[in-house]
């Protein structure tokens, strides 16, 4: 990973959206990249090489998993807002591995039909456009009712294959740099990503939609294991090929966007068994591929290539200073713990939808609104991610919140506080930056997550990039599943991302557009 190109910089100005045209919100034509090329942002042209949803096995025989999931108890404001460092000595279990795969990459009895005449499921966590490109794997010590080895999750059929039989998780501690939290787990989740999936609809700015949706997935793995009081620590300083050699993927076309330790032990692991290639076949992802080369570049150019350069970009971390405020800043009140849903995550997650109509006549309790903010952006346990300290900046386009002016405003973690930045009704702009859907424009919150990408590059380097896009995804996620914990709801979006900065311009100028969700009261059909 070269320190001094910032390719990062690059790549992002070549996915950003803009409006192929001035029509009426509702119009979802979307360019991509320069806006003198005026190229669609759409691929999909043919149909008949989408790729398939899910990854699997043939050979290696399926270790079922339960469906039944007993509730664990936390209320799920209080699993959401977990980091993962609490105190925990409970050690990840069969049952809990499938809890973790079920409610972050599973199934659902919900099915929609393409064009194409092919139906297909909904899964537990949200993927962009329905492009499930997600995989889950788990390499584990000896469990209570699973022996040691390098598993997969098979989404397809919610059971675990068996790659490699023994005890690997050694070779991730190499792979890390002796990263701690590693060494320490009796089980690590990989979290990966193929990239196809998603570029077969969105192109180059599938790699973007990699880490939003590792984020949004990411969400779910942190509160299901904070209900089932495991810790957890996100890691994402490791060498790329050496972690893909494990798994036995090729670490271009499926790589791994993430690393999560579940669980902690006094005991190091052992070194790993030597290991070679795996010689197990997949079902074909698809009868051809398109390559989009920009992906392949960003995705080399934020590659870490050694575990000494693994354990060099950690030491990288960043306790970001917080911006000062400049105008009238609102203290949140959130809920007090006695008055939040009892129900637990398992049962919010299940119920997690995307909202896309809202009730423009009412509006939301700041104590609900002060609620989603506090407990979606306390931070995470991680090796290079700081608690309290987030790279983003969260801007808000408030429409109607109880005791709230409407305007935009500024949200600062440390200070338990919101910003006004700038007050008036921006319902028509906040429809119009959002790519003219009109959800944005009815919802009661708009939430930006922006980031001053040259800061973030100078750190981290091209790396930075990834960081930079997961997080406020993750945050996002945890607010989406807080919104059906109080009777709202949420739904990702897309923006145009010049127009998102001259709209909250001048504050937010030098910044770059990340992420976006927005949320509200539901309004019920007819």
């Amino acid at each position: 990973m070269a320190d001094d190109t910032h390719q990062a910089a690059a790549f992002h100005d070549l996915t950003k959206y803009y409006s192929l045209s001035d029509a009426e919100p509702g119009d979802e034509r979307i360019g991509i990249g320069d806006p003198a090329v005026r190229t669609a942002a759409i691929w999909q042209k043919d149909w008949d090489i989408k790729p398939f949803l899910y990854k699997v096995y043939e050979t290696p025989p399926p270790i079922d998993l339960t469906r039944d999931l007993p509730d664990t108890g936390p209320p799920a404001l209080e699993a959401i807002a977990a980091t993962g460092a609490e105190d925990s000595h409970v050690v990840p279990d069969r049952a809990l591995l499938g809890r973790l795969g079920l409610l972050t990459n599973g199934s659902l009895d919900r099915t929609w039909t393409t064009p194409d005449g092919r139906v297909h499921q909904y899964r537990t966590a949200g993927g962009t456009g329905a492009q499930y490109h997600l995989e889950l794997y788990f390499v584990c010590t000896d469990l209570a009712d699973l022996d040691a080895g390098v598993y997969h999750y098979s989404a397809l059929d919610h059971s675990l294959r068996l790659l490699r039989a023994g005890d690997f998780r050694g070779a991730l501690v190499e792979a890390t740099g002796n990263e701690p939290s590693i060494a320490a787990a009796p089980v690590v989740m990989a979290m990966t990503s193929t990239f196809w999936r998603n570029a077969w609809r969105y192109r180059e700015r599938a790699y973007r939609h990699a880490f939003w949706d590792a984020g949004t997935s990411l969400s779910h793995i942190l509160a299901v294991a904070a209900s089932a009081h495991v810790g957890t620590s996100l890691v994402f300083s490791y060498a790329d090929a050496a972690v893909a050699e494990l798994l036995g993927i090729d670490g271009r076309r499926e790589s791994a966007v993430a690393l999560v330790a579940l669980g902690r032990t006094g005991t190091a692991p052992p070194p790993a068994p030597g290991f070679g290639p795996l010689d197990l076949p997949t079902r074909r992802l698809s009868p051809a591929e398109v390559t989009f080369h920009a992906i392949t570049d960003m995705h080399l150019a934020s590659t870490l290539r050694s575990v000494e350069e693994a354990a060099q970009w950690r030491s990288r971390r960043w306790h970001r200073p917080a911006s000062l405020p400049t105008g009238e800043l609102t203290e949140l009140r959130p809920l007090p713990v006695d008055q939040l849903d009892p129900r637990p995550a398992e049962q919010i997650i299940f119920r997690r939808r995307s909202t896309r109509n809202y009730d423009t006549d009412v509006e939301i309790p700041f104590e609900a609104f002060s609620t989603l903010l506090q407990r979606s952006t306390r931070g995470v346990a991680s090796d290079v991610l700081t608690p309290g300290a987030p790279l983003t900046d969260l801007y808000l386009i408030v429409n109607a919140v109880q005791g709230l002016a409407p305007g935009v405003y500024l949200h600062h973690p440390a200070r338990n506080a919101v910003e006004l930045v700038r007050a008036g009704t921006f319902r028509e702009q906040a429809t119009r930056i959002a790519a003219n859907q009109k959800y944005a424009g009815d919802a009661h919150v708009n939430l930006y997550y922006l980031a001053h990408l040259p800061s973030i590059l100078d750190r981290y380097g091209d790396r930075g990039y990834r960081l930079a896009q997961l997080e406020g995804a993750l945050h996002a996620g945890k607010l989406h599943l807080g919104t059906h914990a109080l009777g709202l709801g949420a739904v990702g979006s897309t923006s145009f991302d010049d127009e998102v900065i001259d709209f909250f311009s001048p504050h937010a100028a030098g910044k770059d557009y990340m992420f976006v969700t927005v949320f509200g009261k539901r309004r019920r059909k007819g």
